[in-house]
């Protein structure tokens, strides 16, 4: 017989696994809306132009990562590789930049599929959250998004994390950084990597974001985009910093950090560890401000702001340090029956409880006493139900805390508000 496994770079989740990924997921959703973000949910697959026209066919996640195929009836679909370009497609789609409020903000979270090298905290199916505003720019809104992203770290009590930002100015002075790095880097193409040279044809400024080449003194010494900064953009950065400081958020201003996608304009930031184990350097949290993309996936000229980060990174920090607390795994009550004629009556019982919102478990085969507290030890109950002859006749149940191993006899009707009063 076959022995299938998973496919190389995915996760199964059960357990306490599965319990410790919805519980981030509702913790930074908790966050999110609190900063007024609503939640948008798109789907997994999308019409590969998408991608290629936000993301760029240069870019590494596209003309590398992606899984994409032809469906049936010929149309090129990709498996999402990130979330920002599903989102505004989504906002174009439906108009909403024509629901009269002046920006419009979002969250999402859900599954993203890249072609990588699997390795630690990094997986070719990975789960993302991230969040969009979209509809106008200002310092304010710029250092609001990544106040938020700081608050949920807080929230998360993820520690020793510090704020990387960045100008890399507006179209204008992106224009002009783009002219010097050309030149720059025509005389140094034989020292970098063959995709820095494709990337040099597109766009130079892709050739910072190079992995290969990431230490090349090449790139170290490369021009920086402070020099090439308008005055406008110059005043734009700077607000952002003051309103940085008023709310003693620390930051560094880290001239290396740019971003090569076309549509990024002004403010980029990363979050990163720093710590004295593996996670030290880490980048666990990506965001900027974009100016063009939604007027090229045909909207009106919008800019938006937003960051993402991955999940299955966070639950390995949150691990790392220890920051889960005590994660309840068990359920309110396992009901034991004693024999047939109880066993019909145990699974009444836990169907009323589980209507008054309680956890309820039972053994569907055994009627031994002995092998239903056996089966019980997977589920951790709080709270045992044992039910027989004397139990059906009477219609008063036993219920035996677990804990403190105390029991009482209560009217069956009074079973699910007993436990609710007492868990």
């Amino acid at each position: 017989m076959a022995s299938y496994q998973k496919v190389k770079g995915t996760q199964d989740f059960f357990g306490l696994h599965s319990k410790k990924l919805r519980l981030l997921e509702a913790n930074i959703k908790k966050t999110a809306e609190s900063f007024g973000f609503q939640e948008m949910k798109t789907p997994i697959i999308e019409h590969t132009e998408v991608f290629t026209r936000s993301v760029g066919d240069d870019s590494d996640i596209v003309s590398k990562e992606m899984y994409t195929f032809e469906d049936r009836g010929h149309r090129s679909i990709t498996l999402r590789p990130e979330g920002t370009a599903p989102v505004v497609r989504a906002y174009i789609e439906n108009k909403l930049y024509g629901n009269g409020n002046s920006i419009s903000k979002y969250y999402y979270v859900g599954p993203m599929f890249r072609y990588e090298r699997p390795q630690a905290g990094r997986y070719r199916e990975f789960h993302q959250f991230g969040v969009e505003a979209i509809g106008h720019g200002s310092p304010l809104l710029d250092c609001d998004v990544i106040i938020s992203a700081y608050r949920l770290f807080q929230k998360l009590g993820i520690s020793h994390i510090t704020l990387k930002i960045n100008s890399i100015g507006d179209f204008e002075s992106r224009s002009y950084y783009r002219n010097a790095l050309e030149v720059y880097f025509k005389e140094q193409l034989e020292g970098l990597c063959g995709d820095c040279h494709r990337r040099y044809e597109k766009n130079p400024m892709r050739i910072l974001d190079c992995k290969v080449d990431k230490e090349n003194p090449i790139l170290k010494n490369a021009p920086k985009i402070k020099d090439y900064l308008n005055e406008a953009s110059r005043e734009y950065f700077s607000e952002v910093c003051k309103i940085l400081d008023r709310f003693q958020i620390k930051y560094v201003v880290d001239e290396g950090l740019v971003r090569g996608l076309d549509y990024y304009t002004d403010t980029v930031f990363e979050y990163i560890m720093e710590s004295d184990d593996e996670l030290n350097g880490l980048a666990i949290c990506a965001g900027g401000k974009y100016g063009g993309l939604v007027h090229e996936l045909g909207g009106p000229d919008l800019p938006g702001i937003g960051y993402a980060f991955g999940l299955d990174r966070i639950i390995s920090i949150l691990d790392t340090q220890n920051k889960w607390g005590t994660i309840d795994t068990s359920i309110d009550a396992f009901v034991i029956g004693l024999d047939p004629e109880s066993k019909l009556m145990a699974l009444e019982v836990a169907n009323e409880c589980r209507d008054a919102g309680l956890i309820v478990e039972l053994d569907y085969r055994s009627t031994i006493l002995k092998t239903q507290f056996k089966t019980s030890e997977a589920f951790n109950p709080k709270y045992f139900i044992i039910i027989g002859e004397e139990e059906r006749e009477s219609r008063m149940i036993t219920i035996k805390n677990s804990q403190n191993k105390t029991q009482e006899r209560i009217a069956m009707s009074m079973c699910a508000s007993w436990i609710k009063e007492n868990r």
